[in-house]
């Protein structure tokens, strides 16, 4: 099955990227009963860094972190009547679009073999952006056989 993503939602999550750059930026896609909602997070990233770097050793240019409030606000109007999290997105500045070890471990609950998505059945969009214009967009989902993240099709109707 094909993910669709209305065309309003991918352009606002575009100019998310693109106006975030050079850091990487965060957010949400909902499904809901008036069609999907695109909710930009925080990225704390920067202040975790300055906080205590040997914990958090990578800055907003190469990683990113959810405000928790904000992500907490999220889970709850994901289980609003007629709501759900479609799917979560970030950038990749001047790298290409790719789920890397640290998104996959951020996605994921739980240690090893035993770890399972802590999201289910939720997307992870991630785009590449290189000189302030996204240049590419990848869409990955858990597939149990592989008990992994895959890359997955989607599609933007006009």
């Amino acid at each position: 099955m094909i993910l669709e993503i209305q065309a309003a939602a991918m352009e606002a999550m575009q100019t998310h990227a693109e106006n975030g750059y050079p850091e990487e930026v965060c957010g949400v896609v909902f499904a809901t009963p008036e069609g999907q909602e695109v909710r930009r997070l925080t990225n704390v990233q920067n202040r975790l860094h300055a906080e205590d770097p040997v914990a958090y050793p990578r800055d907003a240019r190469t990683a990113y972190h959810m405000e928790a409030r904000e992500l907490l606000e999220v889970n709850r109007d994901g289980d609003r009547p007629g709501w759900r999290i479609l799917l979560f997105y970030h950038s990749h500045p001047e790298h290409d679009a790719y789920f890397s070890p640290t998104d996959k471990a951020q996605a994921l609950w739980g240690e090893g073999d035993a770890a399972e998505p802590s999201y289910p059945g939720v997307a992870y969009l991630v785009f590449s952006v290189r000189e302030r214009r996204v240049r590419d967009a990848k869409l990955f989902v858990w597939g149990d056989e592989r008990r992994d993240f895959v890359e997955h099709s989607f599609t933007v109707p006009a």
